[in-house]
């Protein structure tokens, strides 16, 4: 009788940590195609819908090309650099090619909060985490 019982509690256990997995493979999956919609609507004219840097349709008309986002992580120890990815655009680390502490056109969007809400800084971090989480998917290996 204890045997039984007790697999039929690893049963259901075995069962809700595979419900766990999948509700959590779902909304990283979400979090991905929030963030490439967002990447192809703020990133993609000047990094390029590839994120190689070469591709995109302002890309040329600077003196020095786009970063190529792809190379991130092989650039960091094969770490994606999420923290250093959110600084840069929301201008709180300097990169020679934007001149500026903002990321041109986007930085102000992305970077600073739109309503002076409660969770307004929250609500734009989450913005740039999740081009962050589809830039994790377009990574060199």
């Amino acid at each position: 009788m204890r045997s039984g019982l007790r697999g039929t509690v690893i049963g259901l256990l075995a069962i809700a940590a595979s419900c766990a997995a999948g509700a959590a493979a779902a909304a990283d999956d979400m979090q991905v195609k929030v963030g490439k919609d967002l990447y192809m609507k703020y990133c993609a004219t000047c990094h390029g819908p590839s994120g190689n840097g070469t591709d995109g349709m302002a890309s040329r008309l600077f003196t020095n090309q786009p970063a190529n986002l792809t190379l991130l992580s092989k650039e960091n120890g094969g770490k994606f650099p999420m923290n250093e990815l959110m600084n840069i655009v929301k201008g709180d680390q300097k990169i020679a090619a934007h001149g500026s502490r903002e990321m041109p056109v986007w930085g102000e969007i992305l970077g600073r909060p739109l309503s002076d809400g409660m969770y307004g800084q929250d609500e734009a971090d989450a913005k740039i985490i999740n081009i962050g989480k589809f830039l994790e998917t377009i990574q060199v290996k």
